[in-house]
């Protein structure tokens, strides 16, 4: 490691003396100076413990970040120039994604700082641009060496917890789980509605969802076909599709908000005064094409104790809900999990069959689908039951005649916002998650008994790009191959 560290190195500089007489007019900066720049802005950030941990750090290109699907990327690039293609618009485009990655992370982390002026975040990314469009086919070995993003899994836990035995509990406690909970997908809305009071969680003014089909196909997409919108086509499209969240009301604990910071090192909390449905893109690999995906997550400000030793209590809970979609909007399958990645549920369309997954033989975890086939169409909006207390998901179904109790218009907001919060006590900004991707004071007693499978903080809510979804077994929510594993088109 400290080999490959010292060779980045000398590549980089050797870029960087290469390209330091390259100037943009009068306004363009030294790439050395603007490698000492965004050196400066790192180790600030560094001193201030405020790293977006949503993304990785791509070593010795400063100004790229990469994700899973980076990383499958960048292998595309190289299967291309192997088959003997021109690479060089795939090459562009896959910094491009990366450059993307880093500027929305450095973002946050300059708003959470307060101590720089907007015009030295202009100045940094204007660096962090130029030396980004330095790069060409030339780099390609070298910066594909450096994207690298690491698991969510502790193997050392696995090891010293004796995981091949611990495993096998863990295994009858999650076929446990599903005997006692996936019975109510088999339920209809009749049953569903008399179960107690519901509140229903919609934006106010959805529009029809063969909207978004038409606007998906005229959106630009990059040279690897994955959908590229802007701002304002990603929240159309969000909206198009958003859910309905029908959850069953015992308490304050069961309603929908935004989370929210009183001041900066504070424990966060839910506020219920302010209902919201947090949307955001991402994309995965499937039938030999990039599929979007549009992914919901609603928060909820705690699951209470049932008894004085419930494991599964604390502080905050989160379920998220995603949908993927074909080339032409319609939706291929939808799955979920809650905040801290577990309970993965999925929900095929009747356009995909399930095939013989690797853990179908064994005691890992693999693809549970309680509700079986559901339509396209439902899919497309469907109405998400959610329990009291657990938050777990009860059942999809379609829009139907049944109200709900109460209707509560819910607000659609980006969720990246959740990286940089405007605190209560008004002096500054602060991230609902910490620098290593957990929300502070979240962690549940299931800690204690869960750790020998290898996940950190089992239970705990966490940031996008941390979710580990299976305790036997290994399985992130946002590995760009995950469906492929599973389905396959009929």
């Amino acid at each position: 490691m400290k080999f490959r560290s010292h060779y980045m190195s000398i590549v980089l500089l050797s870029l960087l003396c290469a390209c330091a007489s390259q100037q943009k007019g009068d306004v363009a900066t030294s790439v050395p100076v603007c490698a000492q720049q965004l050196s400066d802005f790192d180790h600030a950030v560094a001193s201030h413990g405020i790293r977006n941990a949503s993304t990785s750090k791509v070593p010795a290109f400063p100004f790229l970040r990469a994700n899973r699907n980076s990383v499958l990327m960048g292998k595309q690039v190289g299967a291309a120039v192997a088959g003997g293609q021109a690479a060089d618009v795939l090459f562009a485009d896959w910094v491009a994604q990366m450059r993307g990655l880093d500027r929305a992370a450095r973002a946050s982390e300059f708003r959470n700082r307060g101590d720089a002026s907007m015009s030295s975040l202009a100045r940094t990314e204007e660096c962090a641009d130029q030396m980004a469009a330095q790069l060409g086919m030339a780099d390609y070995q070298a910066l594909s060496k450096s994207v690298f993003v690491p698991d969510d899994y502790l193997d050392f836990q696995r090891i010293a917890g004796f995981y091949p035995l611990t495993a096998f509990a863990a295994h009858f406690g999650y076929e446990g789980w599903k005997r006692d909970n996936l019975g109510s997908f088999d339920l209809g809305p009749d049953a569903l509605i008399g179960l107690g009071a519901w509140e229903s969680y919609q934006l106010s003014g959805q529009n029809d969802g063969g909207a978004a089909t038409l606007a998906i196909e005229d959106i630009r997409k990059d040279a690897f076909g994955r959908l590229v919108p802007t701002a304002v086509e990603l929240e159309n499209i969000a909206r198009a599709y958003a859910p309905e969240f029908r959850v069953r009301v015992q308490s304050d604990s069961d309603r929908i908000g935004h989370p929210s910071l009183s001041a900066k090192g504070a424990v966060a909390h839910v506020d219920i005064d302010q209902p919201t449905i947090f949307y955001r893109l991402g994309h995965t690999w499937f039938n030999d094409q990039w599929h979007p995906q549009i992914i919901y997550t609603v928060w909820f400000p705690e699951r209470p104790a049932q008894s004085m030793f419930d494991i599964l209590a604390g502080h905050l809970d989160a379920l998220i809900w995603r949908v993927t979609l074909d080339e032409k909007g319609a939706p291929l399958i939808a799955d979920t999990i809650h905040g801290c990645g577990c309970y993965h549920l999925f929900f095929p369309s009747p356009s995909l069959h399930r095939i013989e997954a690797p853990e179908d033989g064994d005691i890992r975890e693999t693809a549970e689908s309680p509700a079986g086939a559901v339509a396209s169409s439902v899919l497309a909006r469907p109405i998400l039951w959610i329990d009291a207390v657990s938050h777990y998901l009860m059942a999809v179904t379609a829009r139907d005649q049944y109200e709900a109790h109460h209707t509560v218009a819910s607000a659609l907001v980006a969720e990246q916002q959740l990286g940089s919060l405007a605190l209560g006590d008004g002096t500054g900004f602060a991230s609902l998650y910490d620098e290593d991707g957990f929300v502070p004071g979240t962690e549940r007693l299931e800690r204690y008994i869960l750790w020998p499978l290898g996940i950190d903080k089992p239970g705990a809510m966490r940031q996008w790009g941390h979710h580990a979804t299976a305790f036997v077994g290994r399985r992130h929510f946002d590995e760009p191959e995950l469906l492929g594993r599973y389905f396959d088109l009929k």
